[in-house]
This record gives structure tokens, sequence and C-alpha cells, in this order.
């Protein structure tokens, strides 16, 4: 049976002399038309060759002698046997085609691309001199003049504190006047409008004098410092004289300071200076009255309904003797009537 074989030298001759002479009827169609062969996901016709069939054998040759067979005394019929299992069995590859009948070439792999490694940039060594060998100088630390003025300093914990301070009592002053009581408020604005003067406020029967002022009061007179609610979180320093002995106050108030009364009804009166009390036996001015006259005089006068009030009939002399009628006259003035 002729086969579709193409020789090229003496070996392959022989080889296709024996299958042509060996080979059955169905090896005969595989090496003439091929087999189907499925690779890629394509199906091909796969054809063998003489040159694919030597090609195969030095392989078994050499797996022969990896077995420690000499592979130069192969016999011939294990070469002809390897030519009719490689001719025959359809899994071995030889050359494929395409259903075209040309020949099917796989694309090439793509070669990957080498990265470039750059390595490190050596330093360059440079000659050492004599200044490397120089112990550097220290610098010398820099002295801050203390008058040089730090724009970037940060303020002190006391410049913190005496800004917080300014900013509570800038709040205390708006707080006073949205919540102070109507009659307090009343004192304020008088206070703002006489600056230089004690303002004494009429509060049923007494005249009432609050603040710094009070303080002042209390020391020159000799009255008891006290508080008043205001309608403030903190009571206000007030003192507080009666009504009925408010000119012996008023008298000595009046020897340091202006003085401005606000009437019960806020009407405001500034008293004109006072005249001083005369000894009408002896014609002596009294400049102020001691503490026992003071309260001599608290104990023995009777109450007027208010400073205001004119006398509606004039006081029996026999009652009093002179020193009681050179305080009353201290206090009433040309009010007093004598008879």
């Amino acid at each position: 049976m002729r086969l579709n074989l193409e020789t090229k030298s003496k070996e392959q001759e022989l080889v296709k002399a024996y299958l042509e002479e060996n080979a059955s009827e169905t090896l005969a169609e595989k090496i003439n038309n091929g087999t189907p062969f499925e690779k890629d996901g394509k199906t091909f016709i796969n054809k063998k060759t003489l040159d694919g069939f030597m090609r195969y054998a030095c392989d078994e040759a050499r797996k022969l002698a990896a077995k420690g067979v000499n592979s130069a005394c192969v016999e011939e019929k294990v070469v002809y046997g390897w030519a009719v299992h490689y001719f025959e069995e359809e899994s071995i590859e030889g050359t494929l085609y395409n259903e075209d009948g040309t020949e099917y070439k796989p694309a090439p792999k793509p070669t990957p691309a080498k990265v470039k490694t750059v390595e490190p940039k050596k330093p360059e060594q440079r000659q050492p001199t004599l200044f490397d060998f120089m112990e550097p100088e220290t610098p010398e630390p820099e002295v801050k003049d203390e008058n040089d003025d730090d724009e970037d300093e940060q303020p002190s914990q006391e410049e913190i504190d005496e800004i917080l301070a300014e900013i509570a009592e800038e709040e205390n002053k708006n707080t006073i006047q949205k919540k102070a009581s109507p009659f307090y408020e009343k004192y304020l604005e008088t206070e703002r409008a006489y600056p230089d003067c004690v303002i004494a406020y009429r509060l049923g029967d007494f005249y009432e004098v609050f603040g710094e002022k009070a303080v002042q009061i209390s020391e020159e007179c000799n009255l008891t410092l006290t508080g008043r609610d205001v309608g403030l979180e903190n009571r206000i320093p007030m003192v507080g004289f009666p009504y009925h002995t408010a000119e012996l106050y008023f008298n000595k108030i009046q020897r340091n300071h202006r003085v401005v009364i606000i009437n019960s009804d806020g009407t405001l009166k500034e008293l004109s200076k006072p005249q001083p009390a005369i000894n009408l036996d002896t014609g002596e001015i009294y400049d102020e009255l001691n503490e026992d006259e003071m309260r001599e005089f608290d104990g023995d006068m009777e109450e007027p309904k208010d400073l205001d009030d004119e006398p509606d009939n004039g006081f029996d002399t026999s009652a009093f003797d002179k020193t009681a009628l050179a305080i009353l006259y201290a206090i009433f003035g040309e009010k007093l009537i004598l008879r």
C-alpha cells in the first residue's frame, strides 16, 4: 500500500518501506489523510511526517539510555514498532493544518518586557581636606534683649485673667442695668448725673446710701455697713439712718461731700450748705455733735412725719435746756420757732 510520506534519508526510506508493507488500511488512512486533533478550542487536521517520527525515535532512544540501555544498539524491530505507534497514536501531535489546508502556526507568545533595574548612584567620594579634621565651633547662645518687642510672644496667664476680668465687669454692668430693682436703677441714674455727690434715697423711714459711697459714709459717720438686695446676684453695700435724724448725718456728710437726696416720690433735691450749730447761752459754734449728744437726741426727739413738713406750732423753750436748744437749731435752722 502506497503511503504519502516524503523521505529525506536512507533510514526514512527503510521505515517507509516497512510501513507500506505492514500497515493496515486504518493506519494507511491516518498516514495519508491525517486525523482530527483538538487544540486551543479548535479542531485541526493532524498529519505526521517521517521527520517528525525521526525526532520521536530520538526521544525514545534517550529514554532507553536514561534507563541504562545503549541507544546505539536498538534493534530494527523496536524502531519499526516505534514507527507504527507514532503514526497510529492520535494523541501524538504532528503537523497541524486548518480546514482550508493551510498549515496552522500558533501566534507567537508576547515577550515580557525587561524591567530595567536602576542601581542607586553611589555617592562621590570626596578627598578629605584639613577642614574636615577641625572641631566645629560651638555657636554662642543668643542673648535676647529684654527691651525688644516680640510680636509673636503669647500673652501671659495674668494678662489673660485681666482681660477676662474686664469682660466680666462689663457684663456685670450690663446685668445691673437689666436686672436691678427700679429704685436702684433710679439711684444709679442719679449717681451718674451727680458723680461727685453722695446720693441718699428716702425709702420708708430711712435714708439709704449704696455702693462705694456707703463704705465711705460708714467710716466717716461711724455707721454700721450692711447690705441690701437690689435684685442682683450679690447684695449691695448700704448704710442707712432714720429720716428724723437725717440732718444730723447730712451736716456731718456735707463736711466732705455734696449731698443729693431722692425723695419718696422720685424727685431730686440737692442740699444747701448746712448752718452751724450755735450755743444760745454762750454763743459757741458747734462743729459737730458728739456720739452721746446724738444718741440723747435720738431718744428725746419726736419723729416728724416728713422732713419737708412745716411745724404747725413752735417749741416751748422751757421744756429744753440750752444744749438741747442748740441741737434743735442745728437741725431745723430757720424752721425752728422759739417761744
